[in-house]
């Protein structure tokens, strides 16, 4: 048994659970202000949910196709669905690739070599021969437990892409293909590499390969939310172009405008930073331009003076009072209001000198008797009747007075600063209200009324055309500064958030690099070890891996070196060299202990190979093959001769193509019968000197019984519960023929010789002890060589039956 592979030293830890709550976590540490830790949290997607498909290990029990490429009647390819390594060769034609092609179909959808092609590419995936339907079939085995599940793929037209897709149980239950594959995990580590896929990955571009790289490592988080955090920045960046770009139309706009309020605006516009609040007053009606210019057209605009019907009225009725109450002045109304007035006074003396009946006047006495006073009471209302047309004529001409006066209203306060000609023409206007006379009242009103009525209407015209002329531009002026208020508005809001999202890419690119770095390494190391393996004797070694760059610039970068000298990777690499690279690059990634998928389907790796790294390949493939199910298809015959040479357990199947694509497969024999073949072809070699025989032939033996006990310890640890993950740990920690015959027969090591002396008799226990001294002591002859062949052939056959 190998010692414990560098691929398990370098084993690679699987992603973390949650990307996202990793960087959530280190964000208090991160340095970066609160608001743009908010904004990260923002931009940072939610943490994805796994999907659906089955956990566990899953292996291959059988590929089956007909009607499919190169197959014609249905054939199946029976595997083992356990770590081990299976070789299918065949001739090119041979029907061998449309096995790999087959599972590949059933589980992905799709083959990697019609990506990227025309339509005629596809054309040839029916097999010409069979026309049958088609169908593409892959018996899968589930979990620690083994399960059973069959994919099948079948068409019911004449496109490639005319198919159904039925998944089942071994309890015949039906199920959903993504409920027992995770096509993301599919995806991700993508156990399939055709031979155009090996070539793709060098002369493809790098890109590509960053990306599967980036996606195996769990950093697409990190890529996504910097991708969002660009193009916020570039919304913002543009926001802020934009307003910038519009500030300095809208000032050339403003600048053609003798509007005061254009004028404060463009004040306002000016500098690196405008005055969005003063715009905002203007905008609102709320400004200083408004009291000076503005103001004063409005003020103008709106001046009043008294209707002129209403003067003209008011002075017609002036004039007719006053010559009404000039009449009756001077007619018997008046003088019956007189007369009045002197019996009142008389009247008022005798009751004041109720003793005395003589007139004060004439000294006439008893004249102001009893009398007298009746007949005066009397006179009096016959005379008032005649006094009240006189009153009324003079209340009447004081009523005119007050209205016209009235009228005549003071010089408005604001007048003489806006408009002193004006004014000065409102004070002779003004000044008639002292005058008290009527006709003199009348006259003067009625000239300064005339005067006042067309001064004051020009000037209310000019002002109120001036003001419609400013505010109608104005209005138009407003609404592009409305507009760009919007728009700087925005902008102001968005310079501080560019510095939020300047510093969340910068710490982004710092937890990339470091994430990178540390998930990197392992894949690294696995990739030189198989790099190693491949090319033992090349002068061009490969050294660390990193990826670097983003969007359109991402790029993986190989550490190149020939002869120790640093060199570019493609360009001193050869085209084996470039394929060895490319499976250094491809098997770490589909090995990767978060992949649930423990097989691993390779077509054709051996082109354009020198004989010394398809031992190599060889090589690469024992190791991985220890902990994965791999299965290799090959037309190259030296794949398999390198195989059993270096004494490689392997299951080897020749894929043959008759007439009408019927295919056969025929199994070579088991890593046991392949053992025990070369041990006996060696010891039947006439030619083979002894001493070499007696180095070699022990050695080869045990390769056969280790294959033997291989098998049978790993059914008696699943006979015994063990899971998968455990059997297979318990054998790789197994270093020793008489450790895995332990692990057989359910003993400890120490006991193991004697266990098998009791169940195969005590010529198996100096079988054992004969092959391991063979292989790690002094060399001691052989003796029988068919015997010795013979004996280990019993034993092996012994321990396969149990």
């Amino acid at each position: 048994m190998t010692d414990k592979t560098e691929a398990d030293e370098a084993g690679i830890e699987g992603p973390p659970a949650s990307l996202h709550d990793l960087l959530l976590s280190r964000l208090p540490d991160s340095g970066l202000a609160l608001e743009a830790q908010d904004l990260l949290r923002a931009l940072l997607p939610a943490a994805q949910a796994r999907s659906s498909g089955m956990a566990g290990p899953v292996y291959l029990r059988s590929i089956s196709a007909a009607g499919w490429r190169g197959i014609g009647p249905a054939t199946t390819l029976e595997l083992r669905p356990e770590p081990g390594l299976t070789v299918i060769a065949g001739r090119n034609g041979s029907g061998k690739s449309s096995f790999a092609e087959a599972a590949e179909m059933a589980l992905t959808g799709d083959n990697f070599r019609w990506q990227g092609r025309t339509q005629i590419w596809k054309q040839g995936w029916r097999n010409l021969h069979d026309h049958s339907a088609s169908e593409v079939c892959v018996e899968l085995a589930l979990g620690e437990a083994s399960e059973q599940a069959t994919v099948r793929r079948s068409w019911h037209g004449v496109g490639l892409d005319d198919s159904r897709t039925v998944v089942e149980r071994a309890d015949r239950t039906a199920q959903q293909l993504h409920e027992v594959i995770d096509p993301e995990e599919l995806s991700l580590y993508r156990p399939f590499l055709p031979y155009s896929e090996l070539g793709a990955m060098i002369n493809g571009p790098l890109s590509a390969l960053h990306d599967a790289l980036s996606q195996i490592l769990g950093l697409e988080q990190l890529s996504e939310t910097d991708n969002k955090a660009r193009a916020l920045a570039k919304g913002l960046t543009d926001t802020v172009a934009a307003a910038t770009e519009l500030t300095g139309t809208v000032a050339d706009e403003l600048s053609a405008l003798e509007d005061p309020r254009a004028i404060e605006a463009a004040a306002a516009l000016v500098g690196r930073h405008p005055d969005l609040d003063r715009v905002r007053t203007l905008l609102q009606g709320h400004t200083l331009a408004d009291d000076d210019g503005l103001a004063r057209l409005r003020r103008l605009a709106g001046l009043t003076v008294p209707d002129h019907e209403t003067v003209v009225s008011a002075i017609a009725r002036l004039r007719s009072a006053a010559a009404t109450a000039e009449d009756a002045r001077f007619g018997t109304a008046e003088d019956a209001r007189r007369l009045i007035e002197l019996l009142e006074k008389a009247l008022d003396h005798r009751r004041r000198h109720p003793g005395s009946t003589d007139c004060p006047v004439c000294g006439s006495t008893d004249r102001l008797d009893e009398a007298w006073a009746e007949s005066a009471w009397g006179q009096i209302e016959r005379l008032q009747a005649e006094a009240v047309e006189a009153q009324l004529a003079r209340e009447g001409l004081a009523a005119a007075v007050r209205a016209v006066q009235d009228l005549v209203q003071p010089v408005p306060d604001h007048l003489p600063t806006d408009e002193p000609e004006l004014a000065a023409v409102w004070h002779d206007w003004a000044v008639c209200r002292i005058n008290s006379e009527p006709r003199e009242l009348a006259d003067r009103v009625e000239r300064a009324e005339a005067v006042l009525a067309n001064a004051c209407y020009q000037v209310c015209e000019d002002a109120t055309k001036l003001l419609a002329d400013q505010d109608g531009r104005w209005q138009v002026m407003a609404g592009r500064l409305s507009e760009w208020l919007r728009v700087a508005e925005a902008a102001e809001t968005a310079l501080p958030r560019i510095k939020q999202v300047k510093a969340v890419r910068a710490w982004l690119r710092k937890m990339t690099d470091e994430l990178r770095d540390e998930r990197l390494r392992p894949l690294a190391d696995q990739s030189q070890t198989v790099w190693k393996l491949l090319c033992e004797r090349s002068s061009v070694s490969l050294g660390s891996i990193g990826l670097a760059g983003a969007a359109n610039a991402r790029k993986v970068v190989l550490d190149v070196s020939v002869d120790a000298i640093d060199a570019p990777a493609f360009g001193v690499m050869s085209q084996g060299e470039l394929h060895s690279l490319a499976l250094s690059l491809f098997v770490p990634r589909a090995t990767h202990q978060g992949s649930p998928f423990k097989f691993l389907v390779i077509d054709d790796p051996v082109q354009s190979m020198d004989p010394e790294k398809v031992e190599g390949l060889a090589r690469v493939l024992q190791l991985y093959s220890q902990h994965r199910q791999v299965i290799v298809f090959t037309h190259d015959t030296r794949l398999e001769q390198a195989i059993r040479r270096l004494g490689i357990a392997a299951t080897v199947m020749h894929v043959s193509r008759q007439t009408d694509s019927v295919v056969q497969v025929v199994p070579v024999g088991d890593p046991v019968s392949q053992a025990l073949d070369e041990a006996r072809a060696i010891a039947l070699d006439r030619n083979l000197p002894a001493e070499v025989a007696d180095r070699v032939l022990p050695a080869m033996c045990r390769v056969a019984l280790e294959a033997a006990f291989l098998d049978a310890a790993r059914r008696a640890l699943r006979d015994a519960g063990a899971g998968l993950a455990e059997s297979e740990k318990k054998i790789s920690e197994t270093h020793t023929l008489t450790g895995l015959a332990a692990l057989a027969l359910a003993t400890e090591p120490a006991e193991v010789l004697d266990a098998i002396a009791r169940e195969y008799g005590p010529w198996a226990r100096a079988l054992i002890k004969q092959c391991n001294q063979g292989s790690h002591q002094a060399v001691t002859p052989i003796g029988d060589r068919r015997d010795l062949v013979k004996r280990t052939e019993r034993l092996a056959k012994g321990v396969q039956a149990r």
